[in-house]
């Protein structure tokens, strides 16, 4: 006798993710709240490049008016160009970033989950021959990549911006430089994605998670930063504390050292903050931090080394967590 199952095949792993992976992209692009942050950040990013672009072109015309006027008067002594530093355009799209940035990313993370449990169709696509650890990878996966890409995004505006309205070639250096400080802001989106993602998993409801979310949201990205710059001795004073009692820079780490258990309260409660460990390294790669103009990309990795791994660690344990949470399907309710 001939025993008929009714079983479904399994799909292969890496299609099942990514399959996944296309609907969470589709799905965002019909998310109206996502939209209008994404014009939002566009919209703020292309004019901070914009008119940075602009600012850059009109020193190089004027630069090139100068040769002109000097050349037809027959003079040899043409000085040389001037020392532009054209990524640093991108300074305000950092400071945009960081904040709504945040919130597209925290948007995309929150109703990953929420919306599968609103539609009540996590407990059906979890009845189907998907691993759980699919499903997430698949939700990660394809909003990472919309992420990347929307960055991506900018980051070419950017290189066509300075070509084409500022008129400079960058250099090898430089479009590295600013290609890391590209990946820098895919790391800290992804940092409050999963934050989102995490909050949404461990938590059921979701107008708690969500306000989980955003109470971490503004301790981690405005609260630590402000209470750093405050506890700051060298910001007590306009010009700072340090240049107003005439002391040069050995004074000051001899002053320091006088407040060290101060300073290191003071730095280890800006360590909790991906938004400072973003700023940081980002300013330091564009070159508008004071004292990294001159470094190659790779060495200013080395001396921010600190700041980058600040980065990571957050996404690492939040992804280990999410998938912790999710996985536990006895304690995990869809």
């Amino acid at each position: 006798m001939t025993i008929y199952t009714n079983t479904i095949p399994a799909p292969k792993r890496g299609h099942a993710v990514w399959v996944i992976a296309k609907k969470e992209i589709s799905d965002a692009f019909r998310n109206r709240l996502f939209l209008v942050a994404m014009v939002m950040l566009l919209a703020l990013s292309l004019i901070a490049i914009g008119l940075g672009s602009v600012t850059v072109g009109q020193k190089m015309v004027e630069y090139n008016q100068s040769v002109k006027i000097l050349t037809d008067l027959g003079r040899t002594d043409i000085p040389p160009a001037p020392d532009l530093n054209p990524i640093a355009v991108s300074k305000n799209f950092i400071n945009y970033l960081a904040m709504v940035g945040a919130l597209l990313a925290m948007i995309l993370g929150f109703t990953s989950i929420q919306k599968e449990r609103q539609a009540g169709t996590l407990r059906l696509i979890l009845s189907r021959p998907v691993f759980r650890d699919q499903l997430l990878s698949g939700k990660v996966l394809g909003n990472a990549l919309l992420m990347g890409v929307l960055l991506a995004a900018v980051g070419l505006t950017t290189v066509l911006a300075i070509g084409i309205v500022g008129k400079v070639a960058l250099t090898g250096d430089q479009a590295a430089r600013l290609a890391l400080t590209i990946l820098m802001s895919w790391l800290y989106m992804l940092t409050f994605f999963l934050l989102a993602l995490f909050f949404s998993l461990r938590v059921p409801k979701g107008n708690q998670a969500l306000l989980l979310t955003v109470i971490v949201w503004l301790v981690a990205a405005f609260i630590f930063p402000q209470i750093g710059d405050t506890m700051d001795l060298d910001n007590q004073l306009p010009g700072g504390f340090f240049a107003a009692l005439g002391m040069d820079k050995n004074g000051e780490q001899q002053a320091l050292q006088q407040f060290k258990w101060y300073e290191t309260v003071r730095d280890g409660v800006e360590e909790l903050s991906p938004t400072k460990h973003y700023e940081r390294i980002s300013f330091a790669l564009l070159g508008i931090k004071q004292g990294f103009e001159q470094n190659t990309w790779l060495e200013v990795l080395r001396l921010k080394a600190v700041n980058l791994v600040g980065l990571i660690v957050p996404v690492v344990l939040l992804l280990s967590g999410s998938y912790a949470v999710f996985l536990r399907e006895e304690t995990y309710q869809v």
